[in-house]
């Protein structure tokens, strides 16, 4: 219902020549962040990041199975005490990699929520500079999908964003 509304409203400030002087601009940052450099730096460090953290879990859970395998074959052999104790074991080790897969899961989502903040900050300020230039009245972020109908009057600004965005960060 406020996806509709919200359509609606647009919709009236789309066709109303007279409630924008300036005119409207969009941007897709999401576009830019995966076209500037520093975009394409976050996202490599953050692949790097799973793939490490991954192969460590992977590597964690081929211990728990090549345990849970020697258990298995020893387990007749063993005193009730003893498969206790190793039944016990087993399950602290499975434990203890359910703990790490949470953390390692939180620890990627902190760090791409850091470099994101980050990036879409810089990209609202380089917007609005830019919109102030071309005298916009206002500059709405969308996406290709989020975008219902866009009249050639509203000027997308994504291919400036992410120039300047590049010639002021991207080294």
């Amino acid at each position: 219902m406020f996806r509709t509304m919200f359509i609606a409203v647009l919709s009236c400030l789309l066709f109303s020549s007279t409630a924008f002087a300036g005119g409207i601009g969009i941007v897709d940052f999401q576009k830019a962040i995966n076209e500037v450099k520093e975009g394409k730096s976050a996202k490599s460090k953050i692949d790097s990041m799973f793939s490490q953290k991954r192969s460590a879990l992977q590597q964690k859970e081929k211990e728990l199975k090549d345990k849970v395998a020697a258990y298995e074959q020893q387990r007749s052999l063993l005193s009730p005490t003893a498969r206790q104790e190793q039944e016990q074991s087993l399950m602290m080790m499975q434990q203890q990699l359910q703990q790490m897969l949470m953390q390692s899961e939180q620890e990627v989502q902190q760090v791409y929520a850091k470099e994101m903040e980050s990036l879409i900050g810089k990209m609202k300020d380089i917007s609005a500079s830019i919109g102030k230039e071309k005298d916009l009245d206002l500059i709405l972020e969308a996406t290709e999908s989020g975008i219902v109908y866009k009249s050639s009057s509203v000027v997308d600004l994504t291919s400036d964003l992410i120039k300047r965005y590049d010639a002021k960060y991207g080294g």
